[in-house]
């Protein structure tokens, strides 16, 4: 524990499994107050147990506004205020335009770009109260031109979810919105679903099109660099980093 953020109380939304799991340790490993939180309480309770600093496992499902509404208020009340949330919660369902019907694109827009919507709102306060920062979790093939094949959906909700952050920036000055633009990132839940089959096309074909690089990041490097952006005491409106091209 390096104590940069000591006295830092954090709401990371996405923190059972993956990229956001990571940022949790890493926020907690740095000194902050953590409040983990995701649908999957026992995974949270797990992860709470393993911290050596404050962390509480808070159940939250971003498509349903009062769990927001209620885990959000969990964390201010155990914490009595709010100077972070990290909204770090992304489907990519693997499927072409023609064939995504209204429950998948339904989905995808819920727990993409509302639920951000959602859980800001119910926080704003708190973090215009603390002169807080937020951070959301965007990807580099929200920007590529052309897009990706096969993640139409993820592509089209990040793209929104971009938009939606720099909107609340303009509607609250005094909160820092950070977009984190991230590269390609291991260990995640993103594929979780894909048929194995098709997966290993599309990735197949995005190397050869040259839009990955040759090698994925850590999700710790992530929470390592959510962390410095919470240490800079500066706006940072957009921050990006993927990965290195192998040796």
């Amino acid at each position: 524990m390096t104590g940069r953020l000591k006295g830092c109380r954090a709401l990371v939304i996405g923190a059972s499994s993956g990229i956001g799991r990571s940022i949790g340790t890493v926020l907690s490993r740095e000194g902050a107050d953590v409040a983990l939180a995701a649908r999957r309480l026992p995974q949270l309770e797990s992860l709470a147990s393993e911290l050596d600093g404050v962390a509480m496992p808070v159940e939250l499902d971003v498509r349903d506004e009062g769990s927001c509404e209620r885990g959000v208020r969990a964390a201010l009340d155990r914490f009595g205020g709010l100077d972070a949330l990290i909204y770090a919660v992304g489907t990519a369902p693997l499927v072409a335009l023609r064939d995504a019907d209204a429950e998948l694109w339904r989905d995808a827009f819920e727990t993409n770009v509302v639920g951000a919507a959602l859980v800001t709102k119910a926080a704003v306060d708190a973090l215009s109260a603390s002169r807080g920062r937020a951070i959301y979790l965007s990807s580099i093939a929200a920007g590529e031109h052309p897009p990706r094949s096969g993640i139409a959906l993820y592509v089209a909700t990040k793209s929104a979810l971009e938009k939606l952050v720099a909107l609340w920036q303009v509607e609250h000055r005094s909160v820092g919105f950070t977009r984190l633009i991230v590269g390609d990132t291991g260990e995640t839940e993103m594929a979780s679903g894909w048929d194995p089959a098709a997966g290993a096309e599309h990735v197949g074909r995005w190397v050869s099109e040259g839009r990955m690089f040759g090698r994925v990041m850590e999700p710790e490097t992530i929470g390592r660099h959510v962390a410095d952006l919470l240490v800079i005491g500066e706006a940072v409106p957009v921050s990006s980093i993927t990965p290195r091209y192998p040796d």
